[in-house]
C-alpha cells in the first residue's frame, strides 16, 4: 500500500521542498504587489501632481487678490486720516498727527527702511 502523499513531514525530507514552494509563492506575490503599487503610484502620482499645481495657482490668485485689497484699504485709511485731520479741532488734530507719525515710523522700522 502506498503512503499518503499529502502528509508532509515539515521537519523531514520534504521540509526543504515546502520552504522552496513557500519562498517561490512569496516572491511571486511580492513582485505582483510591487508591479501593482508602481502602476497605482503612476496613476495617483499624476493626479496628486495636478492637484498640487491647481492648489498653487489658487494660492497665487488669492495672494494677488489680498495684495490688491491691502493696497485699496491702505489708500482708504490715508483718505480717512486726511478727512479727520481736515475736520478735527486743534488738540485732536495734534493727537492725530502724533499717532499717524508714530505708526509710520513703526512701519518703517519693521520694513527695514531708514
Amino acid at each position: 500500500m502506498r503512503a499518503n502523499t499529502l502528509s508532509i513531514d515539515y521537519t523531514g525530507a520534504h521540509g526543504g521542498e515546502l520552504a522552496m514552494a513557500f519562498g517561490a509563492g512569496w516572491a511571486a506575490c511580492a513582485a505582483l504587489c510591487a508591479a501593482l503599487g508602481a502602476f497605482m503610484w503612476k496613476i495617483l502620482g499624476k493626479a496628486k501632481d495636478e492637484q498640487i499645481a491647481s492648489l498653487i495657482k489658487t494660492i497665487e490668485k488669492n495672494e494677488e487678490r489680498c495684495a490688491e485689497t491691502i493696497d485699496a484699504l491702505s489708500n482708504r485709511v490715508q483718505q480717512l486720516e486726511t478727512l479727520l485731520l481736515i475736520h478735527s479741532s486743534g488738540p485732536l488734530r495734534q493727537d492725530l498727527q502724533k499717532a499717524i507719525s508714530e505708526q509710520r515710523v513703526e512701519t518703517l522700522d519693521e520694513s527695514g527702511e531708514s
